[in-house]
């Protein structure tokens, strides 16, 4: 059922039970609730079936709202499918950033009805920075602890945690934008092989981020 509906909304584009009205074409590939392409962008993280997931309600938010938060997601490179009703899955182990995502675009949207339902656009100029720069110093300390011990479950908890800070964060003043989201991007990606990867692979990916944040720490 939930490769039926938008991927970007969740919502049904045929209408519910009884609806005499067509709400949308799939034929045509996008969405009449929220105007984006009914299927999932390429680049996004695939929560599969079976997946450990947690599961968010999406009934009260709006259609932008309901792809904004998509959007968010797949920008910090989070698996999530939606499911029938509005509901969202998220990969379980990034639950704590997925709580992040949502709290920060429900401070900027009254859910209620309190706003005309459209959420700012996001902000493309640089970050106060310094937060953000030492989370990157942490990262890059965390990426050569792993590579030394790749079973070091603090090294990995700090990692996961400064991932999470600089995937959610914009880049210091100065920084290199496209490298700041490399740097959120290889995290992930040292966070799941964490979960799922050999020794090998946790110590060969680590070495990479290590290597890529060596120059700018």
């Amino acid at each position: 059922m939930s490769d039926q509906l938008c991927q970007s909304c969740g919502a049904d584009p045929t209408g519910g039970p009884g609806s005499g009205i067509p709400r949308g074409n799939v034929a045509q590939g996008t969405c009449p609730d929220c105007g984006r392409p009914l299927a999932a962008p390429f680049n996004r993280p695939a929560l599969n079936d079976g997946d450990p997931a947690v599961e968010y309600e999406f009934e009260d938010w709006k259609a932008e709202d309901r792809a904004a938060a998509a959007e968010a997601l797949t920008a910090r490179i989070i698996p999530f499918r939606w499911e029938p009703g509005y509901t969202l899955a998220v990969a379980a182990h990034r639950e704590a950033e997925a709580d992040a995502v949502f709290d920060e675009l429900e401070q900027a949207v009254d859910i209620e009805g309190g706003s005309d339902g459209v959420l700012p656009e996001a902000d493309d100029g640089w970050g106060a920075g310094e937060n953000a720069f030492a989370a990157l110093g942490d990262l890059y300390d965390a990426a050569d602890r792993l590579f030394h011990t790749p079973t070091g479950t603090t090294a990995a908890n700090d990692l996961r945690e400064a991932g999470a800070v600089v995937r959610s964060s914009a880049p210091p003043f100065g920084f290199d934008a496209q490298l700041w989201r490399t740097a959120g991007e290889l995290a992930a990606q040292v966070e799941q092989l964490l979960t799922d990867g050999s020794n090998d692979d946790i110590r060969a990916r680590a070495e990479h981020l290590r290597n890529t944040l060596a120059d700018h720490v």
